[in-house]
């Protein structure tokens, strides 16, 4: 009787052996299957077709920059919308980089998220409210 114990252990060890192995190389090919995506909301009607979705899974914002020549370099006209649709600000934005003030505002990856007074870009930059040319809803 214990003979067989011992032997039904063992056939049991090596069964669970193998279920490991297998699940081991099984799990990589599973977790790369599985796709995160940052799924953007449906575009509202009253958001511009250029405006960038600036976000992820858990929210974000459409942002529409322009930068008008006759401006100071340093000085964006934006507007930031909620995904909802409704306006989060729009007027002027200044980069806090004076004696490097382009990037690419067409671009989506130039961003990195608003949080109601500042505009991050990737880069590190920030674009903040202007004094006296913005509204804030």
């Amino acid at each position: 009787m214990k003979k067989i114990i011992k032997y039904f252990l063992i056939l049991l060890l090596v069964i669970l052996s193998v279920v490991i192995v297998r699940l081991a190389f099984l799990l990589p090919d599973f977790i790369a299957s599985i796709e995160v995506s940052a799924v953007i909301p449906p575009r509202p009607d009253n958001i511009p077709e250029k405006a960038l979705w600036v976000g992820g899974p858990d929210g974000g914002m459409y942002v529409l920059v322009h930068k008008n020549n006759s401006d100071s370099p340093t000085i964006y006209d934006a507007a930031i919308y909620y995904d909802s649709g409704g306006v989060s600000y729009q007027g002027r934005l200044v980069i806090n980089t004076p004696d490097n003030p382009q990037f690419n505002y067409n671009d989506v990856n130039s961003y990195s998220g608003w949080d109601g007074d500042t505009l991050y870009l990737q880069d590190g930059r920030q674009l903040t409210i202007a004094a006296e040319h913005g509204d804030r809803f």
